[in-house]
């Protein structure tokens, strides 16, 4: 009987080992992490990069005649200086929709018409020019009634100027915003009016200071001390030079070159 038997043992016990030592080898492969490769592993999710967005791809010049590019060369202008300045490259479009002659109120006016709508949405900086034909219908008032006059004047420009600015954030939050400040092309007028260009450039400023992305470019230290050369032959309206130190000027506030 238990000659019947062993054969039988035998064989179980064979199994036995052998099983065990399979065993023991996936042990010791799982706990060394085996050899495999890793091009069977599962990819992980890749990290994509991203270049940075630039500080302007699409402009739109807003405003007046400074705004159209009076006195500069021809298809110039502070937009498109400004555009070759921060893309020599040449990609960055450019619309004017800027009319000389426009005062504040034509400005509020020409951004609410539905048919600019897609100029602004489309805008990543919108450049304002205006103000100067509003103060400039000053020049010729009397010291008796300038007072009164500048005040009814600056306050439609802040009205105009306020509707403006938020009709463009309606239409775009995020576009950025550059408010051209003016100078003063009579320095030798009188000192009283010097004065209210001052107060018009301050109240100015501080309708930029109201909104984080609207930013206020001063003009008037820089060509106060350089008139015969920074303004055209209007002794008026800027000049190529003139255009060029403004586009300049505009590049170091957006864009924090010292």
């Amino acid at each position: 009987m238990i000659k019947k038997i062993w054969p039988l043992i035998l064989i179980v016990s064979v199994a036995l080992i052998l099983v065990f030592v399979t065993g023991l080898i996936i042990a010791i492969a799982i706990t060394n992490g085996g050899d495999k490769n890793p091009e069977t592993l599962p990819n992980p999710a890749e990290t994509i990069e991203t270049e940075p967005v630039s500080a302007a791809n699409s402009i739109l010049v807003l405003g007046d005649s400074i705004g159209f590019g009076v006195g500069d060369e021809p298809d110039k202008g502070i937009g498109k200086r400004y555009a070759a300045l921060i893309d020599p490259d040449n990609t960055i479009t450019v619309a004017n929709l800027s009319v000389s002659g426009a005062i504040s109120a034509d400005l509020a006016a020409l951004v609410a018409a539905p048919e600019n709508a897609a100029f602004i949405s489309a805008a990543d900086l919108v450049i304002i020019s205006i103000g100067g034909n509003d103060l400039s219908r000053l020049q010729y008032q009397d010291a008796l009634s300038l007072d009164v006059t500048f005040q009814e004047t600056l306050n439609r420009y802040q009205e105009s100027l306020e509707a403006t600015i938020s009709r463009i954030r309606a239409l775009n939050p995020e576009a950025q915003i550059a408010l051209i400040g003016l100078y003063n092309p009579y320095p030798d007028q009188d000192p009283q009016k010097s004065q209210k260009l001052f107060e018009w450039n301050y109240q100015t400023q501080l309708i930029a200071a109201a909104d984080n992305k609207t930013a206020y470019i001063p003009t008037d230290e820089a060509f106060k001390y350089h008139l015969q050369t920074y303004l055209a032959t209007d002794q008026f309206h800027p000049s190529s030079i003139g255009y060029q130190v403004i586009a300049e000027t505009l590049d170091r506030i957006l864009n924090g070159i010292d």
